[in-house]
């Protein structure tokens, strides 16, 4: 996608006022998990307690009507929302209750008085320096979303005002986490955070809670960043990356996959891989699509595209994460880079205070820098057509799918634009400065030519690729990678052909949008088949549950689809998919493919985050574990690693073939 606290026991750096530096397990768990995001509660309240706080939660629920229109309706809703998953899920995480109950009525005041002001048109909570709590409306679910704000004393910013530079930092695992005690944690908050580079304002995206920065997780930061933008007349030239341990694994992805983005990137510790980090040995390999999939977020796949931007690293000597940077080092060495490696001397898994200053100094000197827009060279590394656009440079077709694939674009000699590629089979560029001429792997073409396929004989030609009927960014799979953007759920209203279908669909789309609550802190869009508009194919991925008796849009899905491609046939006697034929009964498709119906649209079905509750003892392992289809036999209960057994799973091929 493309975008232009406290006494937690914390895998990386606390957020709240003071630091917390948590154990990893040699599975590169937080000590603290204790089997389930969210976490049970440590000092739960009495009935009478969280009946009380229901009380004053429905109230102001039902007064909030009055503002739900103001723009800045967001930076109240983000408070009854925490408030209301508190109360579902059980997340009191202080010692003692009474603690917990002072926290929820402490972000209800908030709400009350926030509510107040915008009914008069005011902000109060913008003005002045110091630490803010604010929030978005997210495309994803139309969730509100918190994040934090430092604003340092003294800084002029806003209308009429010089643009400022901002920092992006991401914080470190918190188990208990969630939207109470991040809010909580900020709220009134007094000292500063891990860094404060002078004349900057800092933001701290909530990241969705608990997901490594993946998923929804990275969609948030983006959301986060671009409402600072707007709010703080942020220079957008002039933005900065960094993290620490999970957070840091955030900026080792994000940093990778959006290169072009940042004018500096800074990962403090942080995985950047599943096998090295998981240390898994052949016998404890998952399926082979599963070991592809790990493309999707593997850094060292995509290190190349730190030559598009400043790259500050740091680790503790003594800190077991200091294998990750290391790794990245060597993998960048191959690559001609050398990486800019900061080591504080003694240290486990926190800074060292005279490091620190030095890695301070240096972001802020590429800050001040700035990010060059529109830079005379581009290097683009990618597994997926998911992550293909770099600056000027957008890849539209691969030789091989999830294999290294490359573009290097530079102006050189007499404005010639040389072009190389590796796994290449369709590009297309867009500088906005003059060329002489396009150099494609040899091959001469004019100054004006942009887009470039390359023939049967490996020759490259000029021709704009039709991606209408093929896989591409934004609708590259797997099944759950369009759950990073617009979404709505549409669920069965009768039964399906079989007993056994009808109830795992109850209970795997339930399990869906609790989930989605509980670790991505959102309550899913849903709608009915018939409610579904023509605008909403467009708008929105449709994820559809059920099968053509108990969901009237998987009929007309599946209906078209056999018209178009979709090599499936499910009725209560048989499933076929491609070569793939079993008990129609007891199997179950699951998929993700454009939206027969509407191809400028995708749908999703019988599916949702592939990733399950197993997974979330490391972020490691949040990652999607299905491809772009798979059929499931529902007459084996899922679990916590598996929604039932699966009989067969691949990738579409790039016209959305079964391979």
């Amino acid at each position: 996608m493309r975008f232009f606290f406290c006494a937690w026991v914390l895998c990386g750096v606390c957020l709240s006022q003071t630091e917390v530096w948590g154990q990893l397990r040699a599975d590169g768990a937080t000590a603290s998990f204790l089997g389930s995001l969210p976490p049970k509660p440590v000092g739960a309240l009495s009935v009478e307690e969280e009946a009380g706080i229901a009380r004053r939660l429905g109230a102001l629920e039902e007064a909030f009507g009055a503002v739900r229109g103001h723009e800045r309706a967001a930076d109240v809703e983000i408070f009854l929302k925490a408030v209301r998953y508190a109360l579902e899920f059980g997340e009191w995480y202080d010692k003692k209750a009474a603690d917990g109950v002072k926290k929820a009525m402490r972000l209800l005041d908030e709400a009350e008085v926030r509510m107040e002001a915008l009914k008069q048109g005011e902000v109060p909570w913008m003005k002045g320096a110091g630490w803010k709590v604010l929030g978005f409306y997210s495309e994803i679910d139309g969730s509100a979303q918190p994040y934090a704000v430092e604003v340092p004393e003294g800084l002029k910013w806003g209308a009429g005002e010089k643009a400022v530079p901002m920092w992006i930092w991401l914080h470190g695992r918190g188990d208990t986490a969630t939207d109470l005690p991040f809010i909580a944690g900020k709220l009134g908050a007094t000292k500063p955070g891990q860094f404060q580079p002078k004349g900057t304002i800092v933001i701290h995206p909530f990241g969705r809670y608990c997901n490594g920065w993946k998923s929804a997780g990275e969609t948030d930061v983006f959301e986060a960043r671009d409402d600072a933008v707007a709010r703080f007349n942020v220079d957008g030239n002039r933005i900065a990356l960094a993290g620490f341990s999970m957070g840091g694994a955030g900026s080792w992805h994000l940093g990778a996959h959006f290169a072009d983005q940042w004018a500096c990137v800074h990962p403090g510790a942080g995985f950047v891989d599943v096998k090295r980090y998981q240390k898994l040995t052949p016998e404890k390999m998952p399926p082979v699509y599963e070991q592809t999939l790990w493309g999707v977020y593997d850094v060292p796949g995509y290190a190349r595209n730190f030559f598009n931007v400043p790259l500050v690293v740091y680790s503790g000597e003594q800190d077991s994460q200091r294998d990750a940077a290391a790794y990245m080092e060597e993998v960048l060495a191959g690559e001609g880079f050398k990486m800019t490696h900061h080591i504080g001397p003694g240290m486990g898994h926190k800074y060292h205070p005279e490091v620190i200053q030095v890695v301070q100094a240096e972001i802020e000197a590429a800050v001040a820098k700035g990010r060059d827009p529109m830079p005379k060279k581009v290097v683009l590394q990618t597994r997926t057509l998911g992550y293909g656009t770099m600056f000027w440079v957008k890849l539209l077709s691969q030789e091989k799918a999830w294999e290294d694939t490359r573009i290097e674009a530079e102006l050189g000699e007499k404005g010639m634009l040389r072009v190389v590629t590796k796994n290449v089979r369709a590009f297309e560029v867009s500088p906005s400065f003059k060329v002489s001429g396009v150099v494609v792997d040899g091959a001469v073409f004019g100054p004006e030519e942009r887009a470039f396929v390359k023939g049967d004989a490996g020759k490259w030609k000029v021709e704009q690729l039709d991606v209408t009927k093929r896989k591409r960014e934004g609708q590259s799979g797997p099944i759950e990678e369009p759950l990073k953007r617009s979404f709505v759920v549409v669920l069965p209203e009768g039964e399906s052909g079989s007993a056994a279908v009808t109830k795992w669909v109850a209970q795997e789309s339930q399990h869906f949008i609790k989930r989605w609550r509980g670790l991505m802190r959102g309550d899913v869009r849903a709608k009915k088949a018939a409610e579904v508009t023509a605008e909403d194919m467009v708008k929105h991925t449709l994820v559809l549950w059920g099968d053509a008796k108990s969901n009237a849009l998987v009929a007309k899905v599946l209906a078209a689809g056999s018209t178009k491609g979709l090599p499936l046939r499910w009725d209560e006697k048989v499933l076929r998919l491609g070569t793939v034929e079993v008990d129609g009964a007891t199997h179950v498709p699951v998929m993700v493919r454009p939206n027969p119906l509407e191809p400028r649209g995708t749908v999703i079905l019988n599916s949702g985050l592939t990733f399950r509750e197993a997974h979330d003892k490391t972020n490691s392992l949040q990652n999607p574990k299905l491809p772009d289809w798979a059929v499931l036999d529902v007459t084996v209960p899922a679990d916590a690693e598996r929604a039932g057994r699966v009989v067969a799973a691949g990738f579409f091929g790039e016209g959305w073939g079964v391979e």
